[in-house]
């Protein structure tokens, strides 16, 4: 009686042990969760931000004022500041504008602009066109000086109106009067070009 007894504990603790072992090589496999180690924590995290240290706005407008309270505005579709250039704003469908002295608006258009925040100067890029009254001028760079009032254009410049057209590499547009002068970098393909408005 004693010995079946022992030998019925014995068979209990084998089979307590064998649970317990099979218990912990199903808990070790855990086949209902899934291990996701560092690298693609990190992976995922920059997948969901897109892009690291940089912010998107949109629809934004900036403003300078020149020191005759004159504004010269500039809108955008998109806006991007990067973390480690905090003083550049890259712009997206640009579209500057200001009046003149005459009283007429001057328009700055382009598919893409930097707008520097401390200077207040931008650069427009890609299909600049210039617009005022019935003056069309086209170039590769405009580039918009705050402190000068002027807009230096560079490569492929072409003014066009009713009664003129004029090819140049670089002009400069003076955002108060609307004067306009155009020439090239050679001097012996020199075509100079120069438009003054009338003073009132």
């Amino acid at each position: 009686m004693i010995a079946a007894k022992k030998r019925s504990n014995i068979f209990l603790i084998l089979v307590l042990f064998s649970a317990i072992a099979i218990y912990g090589y199903f808990i070790s496999q855990n086949k209902g969760s899934k291990k996701i180690d560092a690298n693609e924590a990190i992976q995922n995290s920059e997948v969901s931000n897109i892009e690291k240290g940089v912010t998107t706005f949109k629809d934004v407008e900036y403003k300078t004022t020149d020191a005759k309270n004159r504004d010269y505005i500039t809108k955008g579709n998109e806006a991007k500041i990067t973390k480690d250039k905090p003083d550049l704003i890259e712009l997206k469908t640009v579209h500057s504008f200001t009046n003149l002295k005459d009283g007429t608006v001057l328009n700055i258009n382009s598919e893409k602009a930097d707008y520097f925040k401390k200077t207040k100067n931008i650069k427009y890029y890609q299909n600049v066109v210039i617009t005022n009254k019935d003056t069309v001028i086209t170039s590769d760079i405009a580039n918009y000086f705050a402190k000068k009032n002027l807009i230096r254009l560079e490569g492929n410049v072409v003014m066009q109106d009713p009664k003129n057209k004029i090819k140049g590499d670089i002009a400069e547009l003076d955002t108060i009067t609307n004067n306009l002068e155009i020439f090239m970098n050679k001097k012996e393909d020199k075509v100079y070009g120069r438009r003054e408005q009338i003073k009132e």
